[in-house]
């Protein structure tokens, strides 16, 4: 089989954004219709025994998430080496959460933690589409490859509305910056969005494409 470490991290990787998938889908039910609908005054021992399990079901979630997404791209690194970059990201990403968790009262650090997690992000998402893209050129699928420059584009438009609402942001200060901003934010929101919709996506076809190859060199055999 081609590239058999590679088909086994990619699917690692597409489990644990499906994992985070669902925690950030937790994470926006219990802010929205939750915690707004709570009355404090009346919070008991079991209401808070309750958030403090949702709470503690949605960290386990994304920690589940990023160990399974850093031994996937670790294991798919050993048959292409853009994932390498990808695995460098994901452990600096991981490290910038862990620091924002010290820093989330310091607004200046916690504005330049933001910043190099979004870059971080960036190089992760960047590589993984990257990898697929060598991957399915390797194995004779330009047409599938060619598919990861178009995510790009998304990736790349979004990066520029960020940078306006960061410009903002440095200019007026956070909240008075993310105002002004809103209309920017909300198109960035909708592109990163978007953007993962695509990515979830690509890392299917890619899957998939390996999975097919594995099962073409097991018949030829």
């Amino acid at each position: 089989m081609k590239y058999p470490n590679a088909a086994k991290g990619l699917h690692r990787i597409l489990i644990a954004e499906m994992i985070a998938t669902i925690a950030s889908i937790i994470t926006v039910i219990v802010s929205v219709f939750a915690l707004p609908s709570v009355d404090i005054n009346a919070l008991n021992q079991f209401s808070l025994g309750t958030i403090g399990l949702v709470m503690l079901v949605i960290i386990a979630l994304y920690v589940a998430a990023y160990l399974l997404e850093l031994f996937g791209i670790l294991q798919a690194s050993k048959d292409e080496p853009a994932f390498k970059i990808s695995l460098y990201a994901i452990i600096a990403s991981i490290i910038l959460t862990v620091l924002s968790g010290f820093f989330y009262e310091n607004e200046t650090i916690s504005f330049v933690i933001a910043i190099c997690e979004d870059v971080a992000q960036f190089f992760l998402v960047h590589y993984i589409i990257h990898g697929i893209m060598h991957l399915s050129n390797h194995l004779g699928r330009p047409e599938i490859s060619k598919k990861g420059t178009y995510i790009f584009r998304v990736i790349y438009i979004a990066i520029i509305f960020e940078v306006i609402v960061r410009i903002f942001e440095i200019i007026y200060g956070k909240e008075r910056g993310e105002d002004l901003a809103k209309p920017f934010d909300v198109v960035a929101n909708i592109l990163k969005t978007a953007e993962y919709i695509l990515f979830m996506i690509y890392i299917i076809k890619g899957s998939k494409l390996l999975k097919k190859s594995k099962a073409e060199s097991i018949s030829a055999s």
